[in-house]
């Protein structure tokens, strides 16, 4: 899957005959999660469909400078869609099977659904027969609820404010996940490691990493790693890393070693062992070193010759091969 075949997966269902929207609250409460129907009046509806209809366009669609790679391979790119490559898919988002696959959702009672729960909209795009799943997380600064102080309402004529007597939802057109042809899409994956238990995933992913570098022999004290799984972001760099590496069992453990004592950026950063075959990590600079290593991002321009530190890097071989 390349991301023009991303695009025109998307564009198919946004440019379908009879391409509409239908609305979905994702409930928090006691009993656990739940999803329900969302009843808008027809005209609210219809623009409120267009406006996830045309931000799907604008940030997927018509965006010539979006990066598709895979989750397990995340680099630190702005414009990038990741495709969810791992076996564990966090809770929420499977919410968007959820109304791909059922006819009968049960609708919104707002006698008894409290707004005060909403985890999540979910959007179901597209006609019978193609559909795009779309997950926007509820912030809860985006719900305006009539006891929330006293708040003033600006009235549509006259000039006489009045007290707030109802709550108020705000909904823009920013969304975190997507799912189109069985697949997962995130475009945020902040918002994955914050609300989704995504650290789990990556963890376990991670721990498959820590387990290639001990493999490689080239780290004496990979209990190093180990300790740092907890922190997020480390573990998505390892996963990346070691999983996805072009340098890990790729090069000899010798290059690796020569060319960190001879790189200008490495040069006296590593530690090694008393017969200087393996890498000694004793500090989280060193670490952090060693990750950006294996993921091969210390390049040399064939045209200057001058060094770079590059995290984005899309191959581009198979490119020249068919052009």
């Amino acid at each position: 899957m390349t991301i023009e075949d991303l695009k025109n997966d998307i564009s198919s269902v946004l440019e379908a005959d009879g391409c509409s929207a239908e609305f979905y609250f994702l409930l928090d409460t006691d009993g656990g999660m739940s999803v329900k129907l969302v009843d808008i009046n027809e005209q609210d509806h219809i623009e409120l469909g267009r406006m996830f209809i045309d931000g799907a366009s604008e940030k997927i669609v018509n965006n010539e400078d979006l990066s598709l790679l895979s989750l397990s391979g995340a680099d630190e790119r702005q414009n990038a869609i990741y495709h969810y490559d791992l076996d564990e898919v966090p809770v929420g988002i499977q919410f968007l099977k959820t109304i791909i696959e059922s006819e009968d959702i049960e609708s919104v009672n707002l006698d008894d659904d409290c707004l005060s729960n909403l985890e999540g909209i979910l959007i179901l795009v597209g006609n019978e027969e193609h559909q795009l799943a779309i997950y926007k997380h509820q912030y809860p600064i985006t719900l305006l609820q009539k006891g929330s102080g006293f708040n003033l309402v600006k009235p549509r004529n006259g000039n006489r404010f009045s007290k707030l007597e109802t709550d108020i939802l705000k909904i823009n057109s920013k969304f975190e996940f997507i799912k189109i042809n069985g697949e997962y899409y995130i475009l945020d994956i902040k918002a994955l490691e914050k609300f989704f238990g995504f650290h789990d995933a990556i963890k376990n992913v991670a721990e498959i990493g820590v387990e290639n570098i001990s493999s490689s022999d080239l780290v004496m004290n990979c209990e190093v790693f180990t300790r740092r799984l907890d922190d997020i972001s480390f573990s998505r760099k390892l996963v990346r890393s070691a999983s996805n590496s072009p340098v890990l069992g790729e090069v000899s453990n010798d290059e690796i070693i020569s060319f960190t004592q001879e790189h200008p950026s490495l040069k006296g950063r590593f530690k090694y062992s008393d017969d200087g075959t393996q890498l000694n990590l004793t500090t989280k600079v060193s670490q952090d070193l060693f990750l950006k290593l294996l993921n091969d991002d210390y390049l040399q321009s064939e045209l200057t010759n001058r060094l770079y530190d590059s995290i984005a890097k899309d191959n581009v071989t198979a490119e020249v091969e068919t052009a």
